[in-house]
């Protein structure tokens, strides 16, 4: 089954894909779907890539989608992976590939060879990435987001991103979407413009070279999905807007959270408002009695950590999430949706 298109593309190309069951972790690449953007007749929106630098992938097949790529630059392709590393070894290697291709030119004899529109399209290319393909890395929590944010922030590209999803715990982005740092501890001594960490040192200052330009957060879905925290939301929502970066909040997944309080009328001793129809609930679990069976036990006050079969999870002492669904968990952080997006490249060409 073809994955879904997420509220943040437009559609998704699969020249990859994933295994399923005992096979998850394996991926397929697909000769015939290479060259699909080329047939596609509608045109313009961001394209989902997904898988393409997983390491079952042969090197000169995410080549060929390059390619295909950037032949087709009336599309805009968000190329996602968990494999960051890969990714900038072979970008880098792309580039440096169109490099050595522009160098060619200036050698060559012929001025008008060395001049011609296609020698000043290879230094143009060489010059910088293309504008229409988008990178970036999935992560979950903050060890995911340090394991791969920094690889992903020294790979060439015009525009990078993060997908925080499904977000199982907090995640600062702070150090990659900040432009300006003050110099401290531990490179005090380092001197003028030294490059540390992507920033390089002006001054009093570390100006940051190469910064995140999108985040994208939410939470997951299916049996095994884990309640996504509200303060964690807010968190990266906040930290994009005191930067200017733009914020995608694809929703809270399977869960919905309420706030928990002292209320002596419930058993436990504390209850909360169901997110959805706003009935008073116990935060309680009830216990194995004697006989071993749930019937003949006690009720007890949850504690942090505790869930139930029934769909409860308590995250902390004052949060409980409850499980309701993706469609009625919905989009809404705070009352509003938050849907912004990077400007994409002007088309210079269409599709046939």
């Amino acid at each position: 089954m073809a994955d879904p298109t997420p509220t943040w593309t437009d559609r998704v190309w699969q020249p990859v894909t994933r295994g399923t069951g005992s096979r998850a972790d394996r991926a397929v690449p697909h000769e015939d779907r290479i060259d699909q953007p080329d047939r596609w007749r509608k045109t313009g929106g961001r394209v989902l890539v997904r898988d393409l630098f997983h390491f079952d992938v042969p090197d000169r097949f995410i080549s060929r989608a390059f390619e295909v790529m950037e032949a087709n630059k009336q599309h805009t392709f968000v190329v996602l992976t968990e494999n960051a590393a890969r990714m900038r070894a072979l970008v880098h290697q792309r580039e440096a590939g169109m490099r050595e291709y522009a160098a060619k030119f200036d050698v060559l004899a012929d001025e008008g060879m060395r001049t011609s529109p296609g020698a000043e399209a290879a230094r143009a290319r060489a010059a910088k990435p293309p504008a229409h393909i988008w990178l970036g890395v999935q992560v979950t929590d903050q060890r995911t987001a340090e394991a791969r944010v920094p690889a992903l922030l020294e790979t060439p590209a015009a525009t990078r991103f993060v997908v925080c999803e499904p977000l199982t715990g907090p995640v600062d982005l702070h150090d990659y979407l900040t432009e300006l740092r003050d110099v401290t501890h531990p490179y005090s001594d380092a001197p003028e413009d030294a490059v540390v960490d992507g920033m390089v040192r002006h001054g009093d200052q570390w100006h940051r070279t190469e910064r995140l330009h999108w985040v994208v957060a939410g939470g997951g879905h299916g049996p095994n999905s884990r309640p996504l925290h509200p303060r964690w939301a807010r968190d990266l929502r906040d930290a994009c807007a005191r930067h200017a970066v733009p914020f995608h909040f694809t929703g809270w997944g399977d869960y919905l959270t309420a706030p928990v309080v002292d209320d002596p009328g419930f058993s436990g001793g504390r209850s909360y408002a169901h997110p959805l129809n706003g009935s008073r609930c116990a935060a309680a679990l009830r216990e194995p009695g004697p006989s071993r069976t749930f019937r003949s036990g006690s009720w007890r006050q949850m504690k942090p950590g505790d869930r139930t079969r029934s769909g409860l999870w308590l995250l902390d002492e004052d949060t409980i999430a409850v499980r309701v669904g993706r469609k009625d968990a919905g989009r809404e952080l705070d009352g509003r949706t938050h849907d912004a997006l990077p400007s994409l490249p002007q088309p210079t060409s269409t599709a046939a």
